[in-house]
């Protein structure tokens, strides 16, 4: 569930922005938490928010100054700026805003800034691994992984987009999938479940390719496959 907040000392915009965000995320699970001011929301702050949209010009401690404060204990919530002056851009950039949405409010605007705001969040929580090769760094979304195989000292990760060389030895990466779909069907091979069509009789099919599967691994695979399944259904 996406957590957001707006921080506005003004009624009006308080109701405006949450008219809007309930425009915008009509197939979204979200919940929106309502703050009057800077020290209302540093006092009863969300835990895991995901989204802030802060007021800049109020009174007391303004939006910047209080934006400023959170960064001090938050680092990941993305901070959206509604203001009514350009006077605080350049500011912007110390405690990382993600965009400034200039007064008076406009839905398609708005309604733009929040679903590429959340676009960028869906992205950073998709588990990831970062492999490189020859100076080359690559970030591999895990989902996209179809399997991964030996390559002498090395590995080769198959995506469904295209392949992948890796510095990092299978047993390693064995290692940074735990908890997640994949399963080590062979000494040479990691397999990822959610990506399997069929198991054969020695082997298993993910798509596009066959993979060999050792005769004591089978039993465990179909296994875990079916509990997967089982989960799914």
């Amino acid at each position: 569930m996406l957590k957001i907040a707006i921080c506005e000392d003004e009624q009006s915009q308080r109701e405006l922005v949450k008219n809007y965000i309930n425009r915008s995320l009509l197939n979204k699970n979200y919940e929106i938490f309502e703050f009057k001011s800077g020290e209302e929301l540093i006092a009863n702050y969300p835990q895991k928010l995901d989204i802030l949209f802060l007021d800049i010009q109020m009174e007391e401690i303004n939006g910047m100054d209080t934006a400023r404060t959170i960064r001090t204990f938050d680092n990941n919530v993305e901070i959206i700026f509604i203001t009514g002056i350009w006077d605080y851009v350049q500011e912007g950039y110390e405690v990382r805003a993600y965009r400034y949405i200039i007064k008076p409010i406009g839905f398609d605007n708005f309604d733009s800034q929040l679903n590429l705001c959340i676009r960028e969040i869906e992205n950073k929580k998709r588990p990831s691994v970062v492999v490189t090769y020859k100076g080359e760094v690559n970030k591999i979304e895990l989902g996209s992984i179809v399997y991964i195989e030996t390559d002498n000292r090395n590995t080769i990760i198959h995506t469904d987009q295209r392949s992948y060389k890796s510095n990092m030895g299978i047993n390693k990466i064995e290692k940074h999938l735990e908890g997640s779909t994949f399963f080590r069907c062979h000494n040479s091979f990691i397999i990822n479940l959610e990506h399997i069509n069929k198991i054969g009789q020695d082997s298993v099919f993910l798509g596009k390719y066959e993979v060999q599967v050792s005769r004591h691994k089978m039993k465990d695979l179909k296994i875990q496959f079916t509990s997967l399944l089982g989960d799914k259904l």
